[in-house]
């Protein structure tokens, strides 16, 4: 009975403090000490952001949307220190949200929610399967590296700035080669930080950015639905990545 009052009045004491602002397609939920100003500018960058993802999307024929049908939800999280996505909600640290629009940045102010917002608008049929215990998101997050590197504000995690190929290759250099493809997903999970999870990251949005220059935006969605690679571009995932790779190596310093 302790334990379920205590229960209650967790809850009770934790809703309290939770704050919403609704924007015109979108909730903010986000503490008290929060100004509401800060709220609100995150708000237009968020509709700003969420209109480019989906208007770089909708230049194909073959995108055709996302499973997610619920109303997103833009959490402004005190525990989380990264971005993260959750079906229809992206939690962005308060830290991120509130050095962002201060006129002191920190390296911490990268908000990547042009990333996250790709999560919930372009979801690859890849991501439902598991790998080692996670979601398989080589496709999910190779689109979301690129489109946050292509339209972000900012220079971000991973590449803040830089060209893609341009930051594999380097990276790569410091992390003793390159990560196989195939095993990128798994390297990416294996710790929270460190040169192996950023070239990772770097590797899936620079093969990303390879496919649509090389077959376009409407093979690459494709691909990114789940149809064969090698009907869609002719030629093997191993063929494809032996390509890039040799690309990346003109890029080696």
């Amino acid at each position: 009975m302790i334990k379920k009052s205590l229960l209650i009045t967790l809850l009770l004491s934790t809703s309290t403090f939770a704050k919403t602002f609704d924007a015109k397609d979108f909730t903010i939920e986000y503490d008290e000490d929060v100004p509401i100003s800060i709220v609100e500018k995150l708000a237009l960058r968020v509709e700003e952001n969420k209109n480019v993802v989906k208007a770089y999307l909708n230049q194909s024929s073959e995108y055709y949307g996302t499973p997610i049908k619920e109303s997103l939800v833009v959490y402004i999280s005190k525990q989380r220190r990264t971005p993260y996505q959750d079906w229809n909600t992206i939690h962005i640290p308060e830290k991120r949200v509130l050095s962002a629009f201060s006129a002191e940045k920190s390296e911490d102010s990268g908000m990547a929610v042009i990333h996250e917002l790709t999560h919930v608008y372009a979801v690859s049929s890849f991501r439902k399967n598991k790998k080692n215990g996670f979601e398989d998101r080589f496709y999910d997050d190779g689109l979301a590296v690129f489109l946050q590197h292509r339209f972000g504000e900012t220079p971000e995690y991973p590449n803040f700035g830089q060209d893609l190929y341009r930051a594999v290759a380097e990276t790569s250099a410091s992390y003793g080669g390159l990560i196989d493809l195939g095993e990128s997903e798994t390297v990416r999970h294996s710790a929270k930080t460190g040169v192996g999870r950023r070239l990772a990251y770097l590797q899936e949005g620079a093969f990303t950015q390879f496919l649509i220059e090389n077959y376009g935006l409407d093979k690459y969605l494709q691909i990114y639905a789940g149809a064969d690679i090698q009907k869609v571009t002719g030629k093997t995932f191993g063929q494809l990545e032996k390509a890039w790779a040799n690309l990346i190596g003109t890029f080696m310093p």
